[in-house]
């Protein structure tokens, strides 16, 4: 990120935040500075041609939609070139052109390749409407959507080919990274976890590059009361069918399994003047659109809560009122960071400062986890009986929230040589036992216990 970038992100925050926050999150990008040393690196031309002569999943086809207005000529070139330079040769390129001027259509005419399908349309109906067109046009069996002044990697559907060509899931997703206007400097990488339900709740972290299965997309459609989060609620509408199966049948494939993510950098975001990448603000509609798709997503699963904006924009919070857990069935339990000298005493974030936001401000966000610390945890009441069985003690939150006394068994425990590992060891027990049956852990970052 540029110098300008820099301090315009920070004039930003400090406008919503304060210069408190402000100089802390400056602070933190100076010192964590994240993937740094960060550097896209193509896949070699032996590897590019390994891929062409792949012919095992051919079969497979991959609608690409790209609805445009008045795109400039370099940008689009790019986007098609992208699409030309794809080792996986079984796809086509569908674009709705919403534009009052030629400039698209005289773009796309340059172009002589049968898989590029170019639609006039008769206005400007917005991203919705217009990639709904395309749409309508598609003939392939999943669909990808695509920014019009953004950049496919040449191996993106190849590895996307390869990624559903087994399970058929409902959505695949890449890892992301940004570029220049030149579209030559690539920087900001987004290493995304696989499926992640309550990190999804929180902000739209599988974004690009995303396929959708055809049959599921042509039924759902994209809706325009959503433009510019357009494709959070497309997601967020999957979930939640797939939730909703998971609470009418427990046997139901759970939505972690329809999912797949696909580790590897497959889609470079443009940055320019009048991009979100760029400049967050440009587009704070599209953050109020997200949370109203967040909040539709709560009134379908029936859960009473309130959404409201995180401090980092496009970011938000569910509030669940007295509970998650009476909200949450799925969830065998909630817990937050054990924190010692201001900073993180155990789990993934172990060492981090409290201060700080983590990578893609994850330490500020509820996400699923692995395993909570025994110590600053509760557990949903059909679980508390496991509880008791793995500690040998009766079931008392610890959870910050709702109980600030750690019970006396773990006070003493902790002052015993080794007691601190005999509880993380207490804690990773309970979590596997918890998690046995397919149950969730929720990690709430905002609730810290002080140890």
């Amino acid at each position: 990120m540029s110098l300008v970038q820099n301090i315009r992100k920070t004039m930003n925050y400090s406008r919503k935040n304060g210069y408190g926050e402000a100089a802390v999150a400056a602070w933190e990008r100076v010192t964590a500075k994240y993937c740094a040393d960060y550097d896209y690196r193509a896949p070699d031309q032996d590897t590019l041609e390994r891929q062409r002569a792949d012919q095992s999943v051919s079969d497979l086809k991959f609608s690409i939609l790209v609805p445009a207005y008045e795109t400039q000529r370099v940008y689009m070139s790019a986007l098609i070139d992208s699409c030309i330079a794809q080792t996986y040769g079984n796809w086509e390129l569908i674009i709705a052109d919403g534009s009052a001027s030629d400039i698209v259509r005289d773009t796309v005419d340059r172009y002589h390749d049968a898989r590029i399908r170019y639609v006039r349309l008769e206005g400007n109906d917005g991203i919705a409407e217009n990639t709904n067109r395309a749409i309508e046009l598609a003939t392939g069996d999943y669909y990808g959507l695509l920014d019009h002044d953004d950049l496919l990697t040449a191996d993106a559907l190849y590895e996307m080919a390869h990624a559903v060509q087994e399970r058929r899931p409902d959505l695949a997703y890449s890892d992301e990274d940004k570029c220049d206007e030149s579209g030559r400097r690539f920087y900001d990488p987004h290493f995304k976890l696989d499926f992640n339900l309550d990190l999804l709740l929180t902000n739209n972290y599988i974004c690009h590059f995303m396929v959708v299965r055809a049959d599921i997309l042509k039924k759902m459609r994209i809706r325009k009361e959503y433009d510019g989060s357009q494709d959070y609620d497309i997601i967020l509408r999957i979930v939640g069918g797939r939730l909703l199966k998971e609470k009418e049948n427990k046997g139901a494939e759970p939505v972690e399994k329809a999912i797949v993510h696909v580790p590897r950098v497959l889609y470079h975001w443009r940055c320019h003047e009048n991009s979100t990448a760029d400049n967050p603000q440009s587009k704070m509609y599209a953050y109020e659109a997200g949370k109203k798709a967040l909040i539709d997503f709560a009134s379908r699963m029936g859960w009473k809560v309130d959404v409201r904006h995180n401090k980092h924009l496009g970011f938000y919070r569910i509030e669940y009122g007295d509970s998650v857990l009476t909200h949450r069935p799925d969830l065998a339990a909630v817990g937050g960071f054990a924190a010692r000298h201001g900073r993180v005493a155990s789990g993934i974030y172990k060492g981090q400062p409290l201060l700080y936001a983590g990578y893609m401000n994850r330490m500020d966000l509820y996400q699923n986890t692995d395993w909570l610390d025994i110590r600053n945890m509760a557990v949903n009441k059909a679980y508390q009986g496991a509880y008791e069985e793995v500690t040998g003690y009766p079931y008392v939150s610890t959870f910050y929230a709702e109980n600030r006394d750690l019970p006396q068994w773990m006070r003493d425990l902790e002052r015993t040589a080794g007691g601190e590992e005999r509880l993380m060891e207490l804690g990773v027990g309970l979590c596997r036992r918890l998690t046995a049956d397919g149950a969730r852990l929720l990690l709430d970052p905002v609730c810290i216990r002080k140890i």
